[in-house]
């Protein structure tokens, strides 16, 4: 499973702020712990079945903690590590960018492609027959997640390399295309090939996680804030002013919602994905408050052991993130068979925890068995 870095890349050239910076490990780590929560949480029965597992107030309250952790800080961070590891990357040519975007593009549809035959042997086998088989497998198949979007943002990056547009005008655009995307209709519905690939640009269903048009902002905000982060020779003073600006975007935009009557609940449940200006400010306020956040951890953070395991998962996110979907995608099927019900939230952890460790294990396992094969040799 070795995809050229996933979703960052944090090599650095001993240029201004130079070496591995480990707030950023700290981020990607806790992400991707949050992500595999949210994506065990939203492939059980306590999700997809509410009213035949867990209920009550805590059930309601526990559920709502988990969606917000798997939201803001997960794949927004991810985003905008991107965005910082296109600054300090040492393969930052159009060509490279460019290979790196399509090689993420293609992983992301074989992804697909593997979770799709546990989803048609669930629905053939399964209690549900087969009567809503298309519409679920077109949908697993042709669904854009992080992957086909961090391929695009690449492929994007690399054409403003090529045209030598500046950062101030690829920010620009970038605000355009949200505003752009916000406004376009959807086009077909979930059983149409052709919606998934306009949502690759654009909003369709809940099945175009991450659209270019409304994602692109946060690795657009990483690469401002990773050239600043290169120059900047205190960082402490650096991240003081990220915590000020986090904190601002966070109250104006929740003052903004709040006088609209928006429910802050949909920015991270029922409107997440569908991202608008409003929702983008709010996000990049809690993306901005968190990287203040683990700095600091960064700095307090002494045991050596708990650094090590934070750098690798963070150095190795990419195989992570792939085994978690090799690992959630057969167990979500036995849990939905009823064979390996997980019904209660304890349930839940114990299971997110388990395959973060076996994903972990595996990479290690798979790390050494490289280097021992390349030794031999």
């Amino acid at each position: 499973m070795k995809v050229i870095d996933m979703i960052t890349e944090t090599k650095t050239t001993p240029v201004g702020n130079g070496g591995r910076q480990f707030e950023l490990d700290l981020a990607k780590f806790f992400a991707i712990a949050f992500m595999i929560l949210v994506h065990c949480y939203d492939y059980s029965p306590l999700y997809l079945f509410p009213d035949d597992a867990a209920s009550g107030d805590f059930s309601s309250m526990a559920g709502t903690v988990i969606e917000f952790l798997g939201a803001q800080p997960a794949a927004p961070v991810f985003m905008f590590c991107m965005g910082i590891g296109m600054v300090y990357t040492r393969h930052g040519s159009p060509a490279d960018f460019a290979r790196r975007g399509l090689r993420l593009f293609v992983t992301g549809y074989l992804l697909n492609l593997y979770r799709s035959l546990f989803v048609a042997g669930i629905l053939l086998f399964g209690d549900l027959g087969d009567a809503h088989l298309t519409p679920f497998l077109v949908a697993f198949a042709l669904c854009v997640d992080i992957l086909p979007f961090a391929g695009l943002t690449f492929l994007f990056f690399a054409l403003m390399k090529h045209l030598r547009v500046s950062h101030g005008l690829s920010a620009a655009i970038v605000l355009l295309l949200l505003l752009i995307g916000n406004v376009l209709p959807t086009v077909g519905n979930e059983e149409t090939w052709y919606s998934y690939l306009a949502g690759l640009l654009w909003y369709q269903n809940n099945f175009t996680s991450f659209p270019l048009f409304q994602w692109l902002s946060f690795p657009m905000a990483g690469v401002l804030f990773g050239a600043c982060l290169k120059r900047s020779e205190v960082k402490s003073r650096l991240y003081a002013r990220t915590f000020f600006v986090g904190l601002m975007l966070f109250l104006a935009s929740t003052a903004v919602a709040c006088l609209l009557g928006k429910d802050l609940r949909t920015f991270f449940t029922t409107c997440y994905f569908d991202m608008d200006v409003l929702q983008t400010v709010w996000s990049m306020g809690i993306v901005l408050l968190l990287l203040s956040l683990y700095f600091v951890v960064a700095k307090v953070l002494r045991h050596q052991e708990t650094r090590d395991f934070a750098s690798f998962c963070s150095r190795n996110v990419n195989s992570i993130y792939l085994w978690q979907w090799g690992l959630i995608t057969p167990v979500s099927a036995l849990s939905l068979a009823g064979l390996l019900p997980v019904d209660t939230f304890f349930k839940l952890i114990v299971e997110a925890v388990i395959i973060f460790a076996a994903c972990v294990a595996i990479v290690k396992w798979r790390r050494q068995a490289a280097k021992g094969a390349s030794v031999s040799s």
